[in-house]
Parts: C-alpha cells; sequence; structure tokens
C-alpha cells in the first residue's frame, strides 16, 4: 500500500471485485464507443480467477481518502492473442498491463504514473521481463502517457488501434 497525492494505491483482492467491475465498466462506458467493447469482460466476469488466484497476476486500485475508487490498473500474463505482436514479442514471459483508468475528477494528477509504477514493480517481482498493451488513440492522454513509460509502437491495428510493448532491462 502506498499513499500520497489523495490517493492510497492498494492491491485488490475478491471482494472489491463487484466495485472494481462498476468502476471500469463506468469508464469504459465513457470512453468507448457503444458497441466497441464488452460489457461483461471475460476478466472482470471471472475476477477471482484471472486476477486473485494466479502468482502472476494482480489488479491494482488507487482509492481516494474516502476509500472510493478513482484509479485501476492490472497485469496478467499475455496469452499472446494477436499474431501480428509477435514478431516485436520476445519468448520469455510477456505480461499484459490492462483496464488502466482514471476518474475524469483524478485525472492529471499523477495517479495514473502511481498505478503504473505498482504495476510495473509488481510484473518485475513476479518474474515478467517484457510487457505488452493496446490502447485507442481516441482515449485522453493515453498514449503518450505510454510513450512516456517507455512503451514503443509494434503494430497499429487500425487508425484507433495501437498496440505497444517494453522490454525492461536489470538496469532500469
Amino acid at each position: 500500500m502506498k499513499q500520497g497525492k489523495g490517493a492510497l494505491i492498494v492491491l485488490a483482492d475478491a471482494a472489491r471485485s463487484t466495485e472494481i467491475k462498476d468502476f471500469v465498466l463506468a469508464m469504459m462506458s465513457d470512453l468507448y464507443p457503444r458497441g466497441s467493447y464488452y460489457e461483461n469482460p471475460h476478466d472482470l466476469a471471472f475476477f477471482e480467477r484471472v486476477y486473485i488466484q494466479p502468482a502472476h497476476a494482480g489488479f491494482f486500485v488507487a482509492e481516494d481518502t474516502n476509500g472510493r475508487i478513482i484509479g485501476t490498473a492490472a497485469v496478467r500474463m499475455y496469452d499472446r492473442r494477436f499474431p501480428e505482436v509477435e514478431p516485436f514479442l520476445g519468448s520469455g514471459p510477456v505480461c499484459e498491463i490492462v483496464k488502466c483508468y482514471i476518474h475524469p475528477e483524478s485525472r492529471r494528477m499523477g495517479i495514473g504514473g502511481r498505478l503504473y509504477k505498482e504495476a510495473e514493480q509488481f510484473a518485475r517481482e513476479v518474474g515478467y521481463n517484457e510487457s505488452y498493451l493496446h490502447t485507442s488513440l481516441y482515449l485522453p492522454g493515453g498514449y503518450p502517457f505510454w510513450q512516456s513509460r517507455g512503451y514503443s509502437e509494434c503494430y497499429r491495428e487500425s487508425e484507433n488501434i495501437v498496440h505497444m510493448s517494453k522490454r525492461w532491462s536489470e538496469s532500469d
């Protein structure tokens, strides 16, 4: 747990799965055009199986001083479902950064950076040496945020969807 800048960053447990799902779906509804995302994502429907039970997965929550969720970021093993990305990834363990959302009232306050820092530290500690994600270019600040964290574009799926990766070295 880390506090500061008005938010506490915690590793979520199964007891918060409904609250997390409600927050993430509300953010997705605000950010994405209707029909462009799953309204019952598999990872949230099976939250405990995807994020709590595996030692190599974790779901981080930023909460305000009242315990209200104001941001999320998660780590899970990348399932290599995008063959177009494979030439850009190493053969070792690759994590996927997912569900990185910040409530609009809490954006531009460093909370996303703090969440990502916790997620990356966790990923390194559990043995990943590379990270993958995909982002939509119309998300407010998403693409520049990931570039500023060392991610490089490896595949442009469409005019709106970009796949990115980052390898960690021992000196990072």
